[in-house]
């Protein structure tokens, strides 16, 4: 019995450290934005603590500091950029699958689906 449960709390440690390396967004990734003017392409680079991953994006835009959270394989950001009608909020909200990434972003007035890779 002693042994039963020690082999399933070895299987448990595995697979839960397999999960967490799996979703590990720290790093930098290469964005395409699927704008309503055409792509778009975009390099986030973020860092990941736990469940808060903090970082930036550099954008045709600018570049703008960002926040989120990661939980299981589903990744929510957001941050601020200049518009030209002023500030502008932007949400995001991808699915991790190892070193790719694909979700939806929205820009408040509009959204659009992109991709990324990790570099």
């Amino acid at each position: 019995m002693s042994r039963l449960l020690s082999l399933m709390l070895v299987c448990g440690v595995m697979l839960t450290a397999g999960a967490y390396a799996q979703s590990s967004v720290t790093g930098a990734w290469d964005l395409s934005i699927n704008g309503p003017e055409g792509a778009i392409t975009a390099v986030a680079n973020l860092k990941q603590d736990g469940e808060n991953v903090t970082g930036s994006i550099e954008s045709p835009q600018g570049t703008a500091e960002l926040s989120g959270t990661i939980k299981g394989t589903a990744l929510n950001i957001s941050f601020t950029i200049a518009g030209p009608n002023g500030s502008l909020d932007v949400k995001v909200n991808g699915e991790v699958d190892g070193a790719s990434m694909k979700g939806i972003i929205d820009f408040g007035m509009g959204m659009a689906d992109f991709t990324a890779k990790k570099k």
